[in-house]
């Protein structure tokens, strides 16, 4: 992976992609947003104008039929915007709460697109887990940003409606309380940007190992080794050490947060002394009235109360904005969407040439694959053995374009593989990987990895009778509708590991792609028991491109050409017999692995 730069998005980028969002899954939003900033503005100086009246006429200044008049207008509009300060709160909650999981799903979508390599980098890891945070809390992230734009707007009109009507009497007063306000802001988002540089930026790595060792001590799967190894004290400990240091800088983040809140009380009690000495002023020397004296105090109190609600919310966004910021940055890691590419074309036969093709994982200064040159052709059945570290499965990584290559390229029929999509590429192959996973759905879908209507059971319990399951289904009440693991079906099975190899074999069987990989499934097998399944798996797949992994030479001998790794190179390649007859390191391994499997002939015998 080459080194990528994080693009930084700005506040008004990140509230028109988090309404982008809003607009395709709840457009109604957008209307509450319009109807919170009329409804919040009206329903904060409807009252002030009507003490305005009601204090003018006790002062003798108005008529009683005009005062009834402009109370009834008046009370009207307040219970319209109070009207719709109730349809914004009641409307807004489900609709921003359904918002943020769709968000959460495209953050999924993003994560499990991104090409395989980067799934080993930590700075990926640690970037996926600072994603997360924009999508974990309904005040924080996106909906947190949902939220606040309906407050931030509300607020910021309402400013603007006491500028206008302040500026009639004082401009220096709406000056000083901007200026305050501003303050405020600064000493907020201070606080704010320094809680997200401890709470989640500095310790995005301890929560991703608390994610893990809390996953750890509720797995099924490892349960057996923690109470037989005892491993509770150790798994504690460090649960233990890593809430420490997540404590300890949230306990920093707070202590911002309590000198930013010491800071802002008193420029609050210095702000009301100005107001109170600029009306009086006006009063004494402008002969302001009693009536809009009322007004102006009331209207000083709102413009200070929304601007400081308005620095406040707006400080709140930056963060929600950083932390929305973090979501966006996932694009960076997605490169290569799976659709990217033209289309594999279909043909009868497929051939795959590695031209000087050499791979370094990132980090290391070995190459785990040297300068590899060979062809795998159409119908071929190629064996790729060697000892453990050889290159093996580094080989199949690059072959499947799980990674590319460090240098060379990798033909498809002539072609560059990189010009394919890699949807498009997949679908060529049926592989069968060492460490194989089952997920929590019916066997049937074990086998198919499709949703259950578009799922062939018949075709998926011939597959897995073809696998050897045969026994099991005939066991198992439900058949191929099993439940498989027990997370969320309590009449779920948890398959053994020999029980997990057949369903991934059936697997490789039901997709019957043009090309078959077995990646050393069956290394917890026994050598002879692997040499069985090999070629009875083999017998499944006659015809179709084979390409079969193992350090145990004698399971593959049945393959049309070998190729033997060792530290990274292709030492001999050729047929068994070719390599025999060489004499070579090939059959200096096969002889000495041999002796072992005469042994467990004889033992079986005996």
């Amino acid at each position: 992976m080459k080194e990528i730069k994080e693009k930084k998005y700005r506040l008004p980028e990140n509230i028109l992609y988090v309404y982008k969002g809003v607009a395709e899954h709840k457009p109604y939003l957008i209307l509450l947003l319009f109807i919170s900033i009329v409804s919040t503005a009206g329903s904060k100086f409807v009252w002030l104008f009507l003490s305005k009246y009601v204090v003018e006429y006790i002062v003798g200044g108005m008529e009683v039929m005009e005062l009834i008049r402009i109370v009834a207008i008046l009370t009207g509009v307040q219970i319209l915007c109070m009207l719709g300060q109730n349809a914004v709160n009641f409307f807004k909650e489900p609709a921003a709460f359904y918002v943020r999981p769709m968000f959460m799903l495209k953050r999924n979508l993003k994560h499990i697109r991104m090409h395989y390599e980067n799934l080993e980098h930590k700075e990926v890891l640690d970037a996926v887990e600072k994603s997360r945070h924009a999508t974990t809390s309904t005040e924080s992230g996106i909906e947190g940003m949902i939220r606040q734009t309906l407050v931030l707007f509300s607020d910021l009109f309402t400013c603007i409606v006491a500028v206008v009507i302040l500026c009639r009497i004082s401009v220096w007063m709406v000056f000083a309380v901007i200026g305050f306000g501003l303050l405020n802001y600064w000493s907020i988002d201070r606080a704010s940007q320094r809680e997200k540089a401890l709470t989640n930026d500095s310790v995005a790595y301890q929560e991703r190992k608390k994610q893990h060792f809390n996953k750890v001590c509720r797995d099924f799967s490892y349960g057996k080794d923690v109470r037989v190894y005892k491993l509770q004290p150790k798994l504690m400990d460090t649960l233990d050490t890593l809430q420490k240091e997540i404590h300890a800088k949230n306990c920093m983040a707070r202590n911002g947060w309590i000198r930013s809140g010491l800071f802002t009380n008193t420029l609050d009690l210095l702000r009301e002394g100005i107001m109170y000495l600029c009306l009086v002023y006006s009063i004494l020397v402008q002969s302001l009235g009693i009536g809009n004296f009322t007004l102006y105090v009331g209207c000083v109190r709102n413009f200070a109360g929304s601007f400081q609600s308005l620095m406040k919310v707006y400080a709140k966004m930056r963060q929600c904005s950083r932390e929305v910021n973090d979501y966006r940055t996932l694009n960076v890691f997605c490169e290569k969407e799976a659709c990217e590419g033209e289309e594999v074309k279909q043909e009868a036969n497929y051939e795959f040439r590695f031209e000087n093709v050499s791979f370094r994982y990132p980090g290391a200064e070995e190459y785990a694959l040297k300068n590899i040159n060979f062809t795998i052709r159409a119908g071929q059945k190629l064996a790729v053995v060697g000892l453990n570290g050889a290159g093996k499965t580094t080989f199949v990584k690059l072959l499947l374009r799980l990674y590319e290559p460090t240098e060379g390229t990798i033909y498809l029929n002539g072609r560059d593989v990189r010009t394919y999509s890699l949807k498009s590429y997949y679908t060529l192959f049926s592989p069968v990987f060492q460490d194989m996973e089952c997920y929590a759905f019916s066997l049937a879908e074990n086998v198919s990895l499709c949703p259950e209507e578009k799922t062939d059971k018949a075709r998926a319990e011939r597959c897995l009778r073809d696998a050897g399951l045969g026994n099991k289904l005939s066991e198992w009440e439900k058949g191929v509708d099993t439940p498989i693991l027990k997370v969320l079906h309590n009449d779920g099975i948890n398959p053994s590991g020999g029980e997990k190899q057949k369903i991934a074999l059936a697997r490789a069987l039901y997709k019957n792609a043009q090309v078959v990989i077995l990646d050393e499934p069956t290394a917890a097998l026994d050598a002879l028991a692997e040499s069985k399944l090999y070629e009875e798996f083999d017998a499944l797949v006659q015809g179709r491109t084979s390409v079969y992994i193992s350090h145990r030479l004698a399971s593959t001998r049945f393959c049309d050409v070998i190729a033997l790794f060792k530290g990274g190179d292709i030492i001999e390649y050729g047929t068994h017999e070719e390599l025999m007859v060489k004499q070579g390191k090939y059959a200096e391994m096969f002889e000495m692995q041999a002796h072992y499997y005469k042994e467990e002939q004889s033992d079986e015998t005996e």
